[in-house]
């Protein structure tokens, strides 16, 4: 197992591109953005998602585990399962997200307030206001008996749950894993905060809302969405007739406990993360990195600073692209959501660019910024997470052909 490493064998996205993981794809790999102004939030920029056509089984839930429902049952049909190719106890679920479902309690709240007196308590909001409730949905949808659980860690929570879902798999506890996040964080409160901490990027309409790693980065800009792979062992996969998108070969998850909203200036998280992926996996190997690439000052040049030690003098040929201009960071999903367009890429063979990057940043160790779509130079991609806490995690991607 160690040296096939786990095979993707399904992808489903909900994101600021449309409904789907196809969407999605073209929307990188063209190019084009799906961050715009967004009347309700004051016309500021963002990645909001379409609503996809609500599944029976969602109901009672809220926008951000509605999504993951149904970026999951897309994914789960693009592996092929079904319920007979599957034993129950042996498939696991892991969710992810930053805030869950705390737009729609905020509101649901702000409506109450303005309507004192009229109680919008229902039954149903035990399970609409519970984090992981689309997780658990599927999960009764399609029977699994295995580990069904919610992990949130910031914006690493989806890589989190990949990472978890990866083990799971290599250990033997598990065949098949329904991995990936969810999140909604679109609303006027939880932009207003983020914009007082001096996180969201600009709000002219003539700027770009987020420019990682250029000169004249000022922050990054929120969005929405949901992102689901299926992972299984290449045995159970072959068992059924199943090929791979993508084949993960390494994780690394570390903490850099340097401070709750500031990255360690050096990359410290982010070197050990990378390094702990890679394994004796040799860095020249590395055809491109899916950056976290905030477009925020201080993360964008920990990031590239982290890189630098563990690439070297390969870095400056290495491309690096960040996937947020184009589809917004989502927060707790945002892992998720790029590992399913780092897929699409990988298997086309192209670096998807990176929107917005127009000037080079002098102060930064010299690197190489993807701006337009281009030929991949390998077949291995390193996808990085970043989160506050000083939380990183590092994925290991490899094209279908390394199985």
């Amino acid at each position: 197992m160690t040296a096939e490493g786990v095979w993707v064998t399904g992808i489903g996205a909900v994101s600021a591109a449309g409904d789907g993981a196809r969407a999605l794809g073209d929307l990188l790999l063209q190019g084009r953005s799906g961050v715009r102004p967004v009347p309700e939030l004051g016309c500021r920029p963002a990645g909001l998602a379409e609503a996809p056509r609500r599944h029976s089984a969602g109901k009672h839930l809220d926008r951000s585990a509605g999504f993951f429902l149904h970026a999951a049952e897309e994914a789960w049909l693009d592996a092929g399962l079904d319920l007979g190719s599957v034993n129950a106890r042996r498939c696991v679920l892991l969710e992810g997200s930053s805030l869950g479902p705390m737009a729609d309690l905020l509101t649901g709240h702000a409506h109450q307030l303005s309507h004192p007196g009229r109680s919008r308590a229902l039954p149903s909001n035990v399970v609409r206001y519970m984090s992981g409730a689309g997780g658990a949905a599927f999960a009764q949808l399609k029977k699994i008996r295995g580990a069904v659980f919610h992990l949130s860690a910031g914006s690493v929570s989806a890589a989190c749950a990949i990472s978890e879902a990866y083990g799971k798999i290599l250990s033997g506890e598990a065949d098949v894993a329904v991995a990936g996040g969810t999140e909604c964080p679109l609303h006027t409160d939880v932009l207003a905060s983020f914009g007082m901490a001096g996180i969201l990027g600009s709000f002219d309409p003539d700027d770009a809302p987020c420019r990682p790693f250029d000169r004249r980065r000022s922050g990054t800009v929120l969005g929405e969405g949901s992102g689901v792979l299926i992972l299984e062992s290449p045995k159970h996969a072959r068992s059924r007739g199943a090929t791979p998108r993508a084949v993960i070969t390494g994780v690394g998850v570390t903490c850099e406990s340097f401070s709750m909203t500031s990255p360690d200036p050096t990359g410290a998280g982010v070197a050990v993360a990378a390094r702990d992926a890679l394994g004796a996996t040799h860095p020249a190997e590395i055809g491109w990195v899916k950056t976290h690439g905030t477009g925020t000052r201080l993360n964008d040049a920990a990031e590239c600073h982290g890189l630098s030690t563990v690439f070297g003098e390969l870095l400056p040929e290495l491309p690096l692209t960040s996937m947020k201009p184009a589809v917004g960071h989502c927060l707790g999903a945002s892992a998720a959501v790029e590992a399913v367009g780092t897929v699409l890429a990988l298997g086309m063979g192209l670096v998807p660019p990176t929107l917005g990057y127009e000037e080079p940043d002098t102060e930064l160790p010299i690197h190489r910024i993807a701006r337009s779509p281009s030929p991949a130079r390998g077949d291995a991609v390193l996808l990085l997470a970043e989160s506050f806490g000083g939380r990183c995690v590092a994925l290991l991607l490899r094209s279908a052909a390394y199985a």
